[in-house]
């Protein structure tokens, strides 16, 4: 596997003596976003940059507002499940997580000219809308085999040497509270720097396993990011639409994870005048190590749209966001615990990294929509929206604070800006009306974000819909349904070779509920 895709495959499990879990894939996290909106809008795939006169097009293109000709409220309830089978040494394991949440909710004030009254423009109208733009939730196990010396026990002596520790430090860290992966392993005796005689050696050695080495890891993330605008929008004739609005996201995303690794090992003494090993010890090991990081803050982007109306069955529409600028704070907590048993006897041994906390800024790409809708008289209407987004612009930045990590962000933006590229979104939508009832279908696919892959990263959705119209009233269902592949690995070695990957689908169903009113 490429060493550079092989990287940004992983999450790391280990942070160098610091909160600096932040890698590609985080960045990834915050930037490609999910399925957004009212019912009436994920029915039919989301596409409502041209749209209009909904209050889910203020987050995407808050020119819709000046379509509106009365005031109007609403609420959305969803239901939904996030399923994962993870396919690993020829062994799948399926797990899914189900949540409850209020993914949109809104209101509008319509401040609207009679159409007896003279004037170009129309009317203007203020509206606040919240969307939930991502859902963190889900579940994922995996269990199968790996080979020496591909363990995670390999990759904690990879960590000591590359970081260039020695007994002596790691000994200090050790009596002072652990703040690293290795000193983790040092103090859980996974590691050393002696052979069986006490003499020093040059590198870290980690115990000799042999034959297949059993690996089971558990991973539980929880949280969303929910986004807030403050949007105006006016008409011009009734032909041509504007509209701006002011976001404001928070994001929380917890993750927890258990990696267990156990096996047999033997230790060696190799004699340097020989060509053989005498064997001096072997047994078996067992390790568990445990961490769980809360990464939450607030960030903040600008859009401005336009709708253009030339006659009453064709609509236009455009919108442009401005990068989002986060500020986000992490806390973090990791424990290693081993079971090593020789003919010796049985011992047990813990360690535990002392609580840690950082502050970063992340911003996320510009985000630009276009989008066409052709109206079907009182039969309905078919939309269509393509969005444009650059995730190789994605960035993470010190806080004001500083703290020294300068370099190493510059490191992680460098492997962002090698490993991602542009990529379009597309959605498509239609409602077909009769009286009162709705019916509406949709699709959306997001192009895989990934310049080297070997495997298809894209993401897939198919929607259902359908509602009531009343004169003051609308209650509207959708179902919705993602699909897509990605790549995990708890751990990766330098050079990019032996780290084990697991291949993942990944399935999410929504229902969702939205009921409004006007006034």
């Amino acid at each position: 596997m490429n060493k550079l895709f092989s990287a940004s495959l992983a999450l790391l499990l280990g942070w160098s003596g610091t909160a600096l879990a932040q890698n590609e894939e985080d960045a990834l996290r915050y930037t490609r976003l999910g399925l957004q909106g009212s019912a009436r809008i994920q029915g039919i795939g989301g596409a409502q940059t041209a749209l209009g006169a909904d209050i889910s097009t203020i987050s995407v293109n808050p020119a819709g507002l000046g379509m509106f000709r009365r005031s109007e409220a609403n609420l959305s309830l969803g239901f939904t499940n996030n399923s994962t089978n993870s396919l690993f040494a020829g062994r799948n394991t399926p797990d899914n997580r189900s949540t409850i949440n209020i993914p949109q909710a809104g209101v509008v004030f319509s401040n609207r000219k009679d159409d007896n009254e003279s004037g170009d423009w129309r009317g203007s109208t203020f509206g606040i809308s919240m969307s939930r733009i991502n859902n963190f939730n889900n579940r994922s196990s995996y269990n199968g085999t790996v080979q020496p010396p591909n363990t995670i026990v390999d990759y904690f002596a990879e960590q000591a040497i590359l970081n260039g520790r020695t007994e002596a430090d790691l000994d200090n860290e050790y009596d002072r509270g652990i703040t690293s992966l290795e000193g983790l392993a040092y103090g859980a005796f996974l590691i050393n720097f002696e052979d069986i005689y006490g003499n020093t050696v040059l590198d870290a050695n980690p115990l000799f396993s042999e034959g297949d080495i059993d690996q089971i890891e558990e991973l539980e993330r929880r949280g969303s990011q929910n986004q807030i605008d403050l949007a105006f929008g006016t008409s011009f004739r009734d032909k041509v639409y504007l509209g701006a609005s002011i976001g404001i996201v928070s994001s929380k995303f917890t993750q927890e994870r258990i990696f267990r690794e156990s096996g047999y090992f033997i230790e060696r003494l190799r004699k340097i005048d020989e060509e053989t090993d005498e064997i001096v010890s072997d047994g078996t090991y067992n390790l568990e190590l445990r961490d769980e990081f809360t990464t939450e803050g607030a960030g903040v982007n600008l859009k401005i749209g336009v709708i253009v109306r030339p006659i009453d069955a064709l609509r236009f529409g455009l919108s442009i966001q401005t990068p989002t600028a986060y500020t986000l704070n992490e806390t973090y907590t990791r424990s290693l615990y081993s079971t090593i048993d020789t003919d010796f006897g049985k011992d047990n041994y813990s360690a535990v990294e002392l609580p840690g906390e950082f502050s970063y800024n992340l911003t996320t790409p510009f985000r630009a929509n276009g989008g066409v809708a052709v109206f079907l008289g009182k039969y309905g209407f078919i939309t269509a929206d393509a969005e444009f987004v650059d995730y190789s612009n994605m960035r993470f930045s010190e806080d004001e604070d500083g703290g020294g990590f300068g370099s190493y962000f510059s490191g992680v933006n460098s492997r962002i800006n090698d490993t991602y590229k542009s990529a379009m979104n597309y959605r498509i939508g239609a409602e077909g009306r009769y009286e009162v009832f709705r019916l509406r279908a949709g699709y959306a696919i997001s192009e895989s974000p990934y310049k080297n892959s070997s495997f298809d990263a894209k993401i897939n959705t198919f929607t259902l819909g359908a509602g009531v119209r009343l004169q003051n009233y609308y209650a509207d269902i959708a179902y919705a349904r993602s699909n897509g592949n990605s790549r995990y690995s708890p751990y990766t070695f330098d050079n990019g070779e032996g780290s084990p990957i697991i291949d993942q689908e990944n399935e999410q169903s929504n229902v969702m509920f939205t009921v409004g009113l006007n006034f």
